[in-house]
């Protein structure tokens, strides 16, 4: 069976279910039992006590200079995680809702090649994403363990408040391993928690993009039926395709909407999230032109999981938004003034088309915090501003 939307969205929904964020698929086919609800509370309080001793670490913690900008930096961002992952689980409930519409709006016009494409970007960019991430983690466990072995320092990945930097027991050295597999591990709901509106975004740019084909289609059809039928009957027939591509566009517009209701917040904390510690990333190699390797392979790993996935989430909007700009011209286009003027109004294709093409002229955008445009030109102007300050902070340093 070849993909479509509701297969992707099901297979998103069920990495979100094994991550321990709960059932976001309309469909009770991810039953959240209590031995389930257990393991997620148990997983979220581990969670959230190890960021909280993150942050009380950043803040009252006497740690070395290296210790203590991770402990700020790492606090910052967690912080930013956990609470994407908490409003994953506070609007799961709309997000079940939203999986359905976007399951069935527009099924009827889905075409594989487009449906293959849309399967393979979402894919890609998530696997890239996941890889990028894991890469940096586990470059951060092999640079501790090297420091740990070599300098005799102790192993930390996520500088915690407790235990205390000079405590070198056994117990000592298993919460710091304990605290390291968690990190690990909770990157699973929190990619999943990036993940979700990436998914949203690709899926709202392939309906968009079968809506256009959709109006594209109805011309040609319109053509070929003038050859088989009388002209009425073609008219007729032109008209009900047409009513039905401007309902779809109706409901992609609420869609679009509740996208940006559900998941606004989560993508501008993963705008500032992104270039925030990118900054702070690069300066530490501005500050730090010297490197071991595998140093430098956690620092600029890091780096490219960030603009990553501010990529996916700045190119995807600004997608939705170029796609969204094509459908005037191929609703204009589709025959509509073929169609004979009608005496009553709501019968009247022609209004209907001329107040659709309206509508759609009016740019579909998506803000950031509803004042920065998540779009191409963002994602530019934030990577521009990124190696400004990397580049002022470098000269300085030499």
């Amino acid at each position: 069976m070849p993909p479509n939307t509701r297969s992707l969205l099901r297979k998103i929904c069920r990495y979100v279910y094994y991550a321990g964020a709960g059932n976001c698929w309309y469909e009770d086919i991810y039953h959240e039992t209590k031995p389930y609800k257990l393991y997620s509370i148990v997983t979220f309080s581990i969670y959230t006590i190890m960021i909280f001793l993150e942050n009380v670490a950043a803040l009252f913690g006497k740690f070395p200079e290296v210790e203590k900008n991770s402990a700020v930096m790492f606090s910052a961002i967690h912080d930013i995680v956990l609470t994407k992952m908490f409003l994953l689980l506070y609007h799961k409930q709309s997000i079940r809702k939203l999986n359905y519409d976007m399951s069935t709006v527009g099924s009827s016009f889905e075409e594989d090649h487009v449906m293959r494409k849309q399967y393979l970007k979402t894919t890609v960019g998530i696997w890239l994403y996941v890889i990028s991430v894991y890469l940096s983690l586990g470059a951060y466990g092999v640079e501790s363990a090297r420091r740990s072995i070599v300098e005799g320092t102790p192993f930390y990945t996520v500088v915690t408040y407790l235990p205390f930097y000079d405590d070198n027991s056994v117990v000592a050295l298993i919460f710091r391993i304990f605290f390291y597999i968690t990190w690990l591990y909770m990157m699973l709901p929190m990619m999943s928690a990036d993940c979700m509106p990436i998914t949203h975004l690709i899926t709202m740019t392939y309906k968009f993009i079968t809506l256009c084909h959709h109006f594209e289609r109805i011309r040609t059809e319109f053509d070929e039926d003038t050859k088989i039928m009388n002209k009425r009957e073609a008219i007729d027939k032109l008209r009900a395709r047409c009513l039905e591509g401007i309902r779809m566009h109706q409901k992609l517009l609420c869609l679009a909407d509740e996208i940006h209701r559900v998941f606004g917040i989560i993508m501008s904390l993963q705008v500032c999230e992104s270039s925030a510690v990118a900054v702070l990333l690069l300066l530490r190699l501005a500050l730090s032109p010297h490197l071991d390797l595998t140093n430098a392979f956690m620092t600029y790993t890091f780096v490219c999981s960030l603009f990553l996935l501010l990529a996916l989430n700045l190119w995807n909007a600004g997608e939705v938004t170029y796609q969204a700009s094509l459908l005037s011209n191929a609703m204009f286009q589709c025959g509509w003034h073929l169609c004979e003027l009608e005496k009553d109004n709501h019968r009247d294709i022609r209004r209907l088309v001329l107040i659709g093409c309206t509508q759609a002229q009016k740019p579909l955008i998506l803000k950031a915090f509803g004042i920065q445009d998540l779009s191409y030109e963002t994602f530019v102007s934030v990577a521009r501003m990124t190696y400004s300050i990397f580049a002022v902070f470098y000269q300085r340093g030499e």
